[in-house]
């Protein structure tokens, strides 16, 4: 059965609140209320951008009569839409806000949908970028190759390349002149292949094979497009080539396209970003009204004049002149480090002093290559300072994560073969390389996916007697989860794996005494299968479970645990800190030397520099070291020209050279006062539960069952908050209450797989 359209979700009844033009400047409440057309929202850097999209979306259903389902909203990252969707949610109730997601989120619901149309099965995998390397190099040893000078990694980036620019195999072959540039062409082909066969997609497919989808199929494209009575997109300055052509289709209809964007902001033209999509919107649209949104208000007045000095350099843009009503705040803190280990240690130094008046977790270090990061976390070791990076080894791509959604993917998609050489012999289970290469010849010559290869194999006794008992239960095992995954929870199917290969045992054989983190991976798995099956109920299915795992990205991952947030520039876009240091300031760092080729590089670069200085709210910190270790040397490096473009006036120079590598200094006062808000916080928490408890309808209570969970008794969600027990069936680990909560409505929950705390009597 196809999946609900996603331009046809259903929505519930839109409350007439507040007003909604209530705390909106002047020119927010001109976007909130433009009658319709093209409209290109020029917003700078915390100038409420997103307050604009959500109270437009509430201002057309509720006072224009414009239904939530015919309106559609994209952005570019999960977490995003998430804040998106909550804000909507305020006004028209929950479900009721219309279609707000990622680009590859729509595209993904558009092929689940309509994907068969151009030849993709209803069970299509998602690759990400370790599978699609693993494809890669299988690719390379069938051809006999070790690609040259080429890596895995530049294969896969020429490809990502050619998708963006949509070139096809054929077209990048035509073109290659060079031999490199035919085996990049050939390798491509090869992969592209591949995908179609495995019936995968990686992330470009899903806006390159959606395009497919519309040219293909015309009439297709215009229900889409008739259904989608406004478009609204979010980061416009950051679209690509197939994004823009995605827009152009969606608002062809009606033509009612709102974009809300800033060229100063535009930083990832090596993702394939066109920052000429937003320079030229009104040539794309004529008629198209532009407003600008210049109010800052989140950073200090001296911050906002600092950025804005440094990007007034650039020539591309369209132009806008912050300004805020903040406080002036305090001067921009600069120290010129004689070392890369010294400006470290510095780091370590004024983030312990600023914790007597704010927490680790509000603070941000950003540079500008991962590779500047292993200083800063040698420090903050040694210190004790509790850190998160963010961009390096997200939770999905650990490894102990990838078995277990590989058990599941090779489950919802046999053709899989990624995720069937992932697991077939993860645990060890006897199915060895002598095995696996036979299978490997049987798909080769059959043109089958692995797993039809091994029954196939079976058939044909061509294994072992061993192996091929092995490979039978393997094949019967993945074959029970796919029944079961028509009724069972995907968090139940997890268990099951678990515990039928005795994963966790294969965990601590194979990394003895440094298991006890991976094992709380695994349990953190189960967790966020059971957070998925609360939050979408009735609706939950392994494919969905698949795709929100498969649509992760890095920036949905800050604050999920304690600590300075360390992490580069690009992956900070979108976020905000009370305290942010950036460092590694100089020429050849940053602006980076790969960036010195062009004038058009160089821009990229003081946008980048611009993004991570409005990310600071109330301080903003530089560093730059004179020499910095390359390959065991100290290379000096001259102070970046960004800091020469800052005011002076703005300036604090720090000239303490003495706070060395090993050097000493005194927090003691930090943890007590840190602690102690910790304290307010938790009180303050425990008042707001109690508060909303009072107000919970409590039901007549049955006996008590014995597990604590009775009827009647009011619970406290660590995500959605204070309930009260509706209903309850199963027991043990299958136990389902069925909770009526104060701000999210009624939810079914596993109790097994949720830390839900009951109140007292």
């Amino acid at each position: 059965m196809n999946p609900p359209d996603p331009l046809d979700s259903p929505g519930g009844p839109a409350s007439r609140g507040e007003f909604l033009l209530d705390g909106l400047n002047a020119e927010q409440a001109r976007a909130v209320q433009h009658p319709g057309g093209a409209l290109l929202v020029l917003a700078g850097a915390g100038s409420g951008k997103t307050r604009v999209i959500t109270h437009r979306i509430a201002h057309l259903v509720l006072g224009r009569g414009v239904p939530a389902s015919r309106i559609v909203a994209v952005t570019f990252t999960n977490k995003a839409a998430g804040e998106m969707r909550q804000r909507v949610e305020r006004w028209l109730g929950s479900g009721a806000h219309g279609w707000i997601g990622t680009f590859h989120g729509l595209c993904l619901r558009i092929l689940r949908r309509d994907g068969e149309r151009i030849g993709l099965g209803a069970g299509f995998s998602i690759y990400d970028t370790d599978d699609q390397l693993s494809l890669i190099k299988r690719i390379l040893k069938a051809e006999g190759t070790d690609g040259g000078n080429e890596t895995p990694r530049s294969f896969l980036s020429s490809i990502s390349r050619a998708k963006n620019a949509l070139r096809s195999p054929d077209e990048q072959e035509h073109s290659a002149r060079s031999p490199e540039a035919r085996l990049r062409a050939q390798v491509y082909r090869l992969y592209d292949a591949a995908l179609r066969r495995a019936n995968v997609v990686d992330f470009d497919d899903l806006l390159v094979r959606t395009l497919e989808l519309f040219e293909g199929e015309p009439e297709i494209a215009a229900g889409y497009a008739a259904r989608c009575e406004h478009l609204l997109v979010d980061e416009y300055q950051d679209t690509n080539r197939p994004q823009y052509l995605l827009v152009r289709q969606l608002a062809s209809h009606h033509h009612n396209i709102c974009v809300v964007g800033d060229e100063d902001q535009s930083i990832y033209r090596f993702r394939g970003a066109e920052i000429r999509n937003i320079l030229d919107f009104e040539r794309d649209h004529p008629g198209a009204i532009t407003i600008r949104l210049e109010q800052n208000y989140r950073s200090t007045g001296r911050i906002i004049g600092a950025a804005s000095a440094v990007i007034a350099n650039n020539v591309l843009r369209k132009g806008k002149t912050l300004w805020t009503d903040n406080v002036a705040g305090e001067k921009l803190e600069l120290f010129r480090a004689p070392d890369d280990r010294t400006e470290a240690a510095w780091v370590a130094r004024r983030v312990k002093e600023l914790t007597v008046e704010q927490g680790y977790d509000a603070m941000a270090v950003l540079y500008r290559t991962n590779a500047q990061s292993r200083q800063l976390e040698e420090v903050f070791r040694r210190d004790k300072i509790p850190y998160q990076i963010v961009g390096s080894v997200q939770f999905y791509a650990r490894k102990e994560i990838k078995d277990l959604l590989a058990y599941l993917h090779v489950a919802f998609n046999p053709a899989d073969d990624v995720a069937f050489r992932r697991v077939v012999n993860t645990p060890p289970r006897g199915i060895g390389g002598t095995s696996l290469t036979l299978i490997d010849d049987v798909a080769r010559s059959t043109g089958l996916p692995l797993m039809e290869a091994s029954a196939h194999a079976l058939d044909q006794s061509l294994l072992s007697s061993r192996a091929a008992k092995q490979l039978h239960g393997f094949i019967d095992f993945i074959a029970d989860l796919l029944t079961r995954s028509d009724d069972a929870p995907v968090a139940e199917l997890l268990e099951r794996i678990v515990e039928s290969v005795d994963y966790e045992a294969f965990l601590e054989k194979s990394y003895p005494g440094a298991s006890a983190d991976r094992i709380e991976n695994v349990q953190a798995l189960i967790s966020a299968a059971t957070e998925y099956a609360e939050e979408e109920g009735d609706e939950a299915t392994l494919e969905g479970f698949l795709d929100r795992s498969a649509l992760v990205a890095s920036a949905d991952e800050v604050g999920e645990r304690p600590g300075v947030t360390l992490m580069t520039i690009h992956c900070a876009k979108g976020l905000e800190f009370p305290t942010v240091f950036l460092v590694g300031l100089e020429e050849g760092v940053f602006p980076h030397a790969m960036a010195s080729g062009t004038a058009e590089d160089l821009e990229e670069e003081r946008r980048l520099c611009y993004v991570a200085m409005t990310r600071a709210r109330e301080r903003l910190l530089l560093a730059h070291a004179r020499m910095r270790r390359l390959q065991g040397a100290l290379i000096p490096h001259p102070a970046s020209r960004f800091i020469d473009e800052i005011p002076a006036d703005a300036l604090r120079e720090i000239r303490d050279e003495s706070a060395g590598f090993f050097g000493e200094w005194d927090a003691s006062a930090a943890p007590a006062r840190r602690g102690a808000a910790e304290s307010s916080a938790l009180r303050a928490a425990r008042g707001v539960r109690h508060a909303t408890a009072a107000v919970t309808p409590r039901p007549q209570s049955p006996p008590d069952p014995g597990d604590g969970f009775a009827v009647g008794s009011l619970v406290q969600h660590p995500r959605f908050g204070g309930g009260t027990i509706l209903d309850r069936e199963g027991r043990g680990k299958h136990l389902k209450l069925t909770i009526q909560f104060s701000d999210h409505g009624r939810k079914k929950i596993l109790p097994a797989y949720t830390k839900l705390m009951v109140e007292a009597r």
